[in-house]
């Protein structure tokens, strides 16, 4: 009995505490992505990939954003936790811009990288059928954006880099922490992807975790991660009506 007793409290203790509760629910949500809410179990035919792909952005919306949120907002005020705390506004929006411009030509390499890789040419987009007309890719592509990137982004760099930089001592060594804390949970999230994109996710979140802590938020690594993304998607997109004009024609 005592140590049901024991166990408890540790529980009870742990609820009261908005970091511990933020964590927690983090993990869950890290656990059911890279489970039974995966794209990759999600789609069962490739040709009709669009809904379940669709699912899965919702689902990623809901518990690496609004779940998160929710928690900041409900229990944030105990320890002082806030969106804005956690990167969710301009942060230092004049540092931020100049690194931006900045950070273009790393982006436009790894654009260069993803477009010259036939394996990541072969996984993306995520759905396939999206590619079926422009209006349904248009509505993919601002669903990627707001339902995927933006929860990534917010959970990674936002939620994830800020609160342990709040529960450190301010120090350079842990800056170093966070970001690499932060780069390695990304990272391992693409586990199952191509292998040069899983180089790409290292180098990225050191690139956009630094970005992030320099300038007190993640919307401009939200950008630069959007930016290669979508363009890469609408390059292939580019590519396969292209090749579907000259079918066509040659017929």
């Amino acid at each position: 009995m005592q140590w049901f007793t024991s166990a408890a409290g540790t529980a009870l203790s742990i609820i009261a505490d908005p970091y511990a509760t933020l964590f927690c629910a983090l993990g869950v949500s890290f656990l059911l992505l890279s489970s039974v809410l995966n794209v990759r179990n999600l789609v069962k035919d490739s040709a009709r990939d669009f809904s379940p792909v669709m699912m899965y952005f919702v689902s990623v919306f809901a518990l690496l954003f609004l779940l998160p949120l929710a928690i900041i907002l409900l229990r944030g005020r105990q320890t002082g936790i806030s969106p804005a705390l956690v990167g969710l506004g301009p942060g230092n929006w004049k540092l931020g811009l100049v690194l931006t411009v900045v950070c273009l030509p790393f982006s436009f390499i790894g654009l260069w990288a993803g477009i010259n890789d036939p394996a990541l040419k072969n996984y993306y987009p995520f759905s396939k059928e999206a590619m079926s007309g422009a209006g349904r890719f248009a509505l993919y592509e601002s669903a990627y954006l707001v339902l995927y990137y933006l929860p990534w982004e917010f959970t990674f760099r936002g939620v994830i880099l800020f609160s342990l930089l709040a529960l450190l001592p301010h120090t350079a060594a842990s800056l170093v922490i966070v970001v690499m804390v932060s780069t390695f949970l990304s990272t391992i999230f693409h586990i199952g992807h191509p292998s040069s994109e899983v180089l790409g996710a290292f180098i990225l979140g050191v690139i956009a975790g630094t970005l992030t802590a320099l300038t007190g938020s993640f919307l401009y690594a939200l950008f630069h991660h959007a930016l290669v993304g979508i363009l890469n998607d609408f390059i292939a997109y580019r590519g396969r009506v292209r090749t579907q004009r000259l079918g066509r024609e040659t017929a």
